[in-house]
């Protein structure tokens, strides 16, 4: 069995409570955030390529925007991760996890 070690929390996000990251007009879904990074559904036709530079808004259920600066570090079929240049706070990932947990408390693993 192989352990997953990760450097930190990893927010999921169930398809109804997704938060939207928007690029260029493009609203996507945000699948997973971490106070590093984020992942969102995409696919390898409507991404940039490792490596590029994105700047977009990330759109919270409860109305807070954040702008966003990060590197793209994976492109898969079904998704793109960013690695951020400057991360989420500690404060924003509990009230993210509160929020999903008040929201679906089933739901969240």
């Amino acid at each position: 069995m192989r352990s997953e070690c990760r450097r930190h929390y990893r927010i999921q996000y169930p398809s109804a409570l997704r938060p939207a990251l928007c690029i260029g007009g493009t609203r996507l879904e945000v699948i997973d955030l971490c106070e590093s990074g984020l992942r969102f559904a995409g696919d390898a036709a409507s991404a940039d390529t490792v490596g590029a530079a994105v700047e977009a808004t990330l759109c919270f259920r409860n109305g807070e925007t954040v702008p966003i600066r990060g590197c793209v570090v994976r492109v898969t079929e079904r998704d793109i991760a960013l690695n951020l240049e400057r991360g989420f706070s500690f404060h924003t990932m509990v009230r993210e996890q509160r929020r999903l947990l008040e929201a679906a408390p089933y739901a969240i693993h």
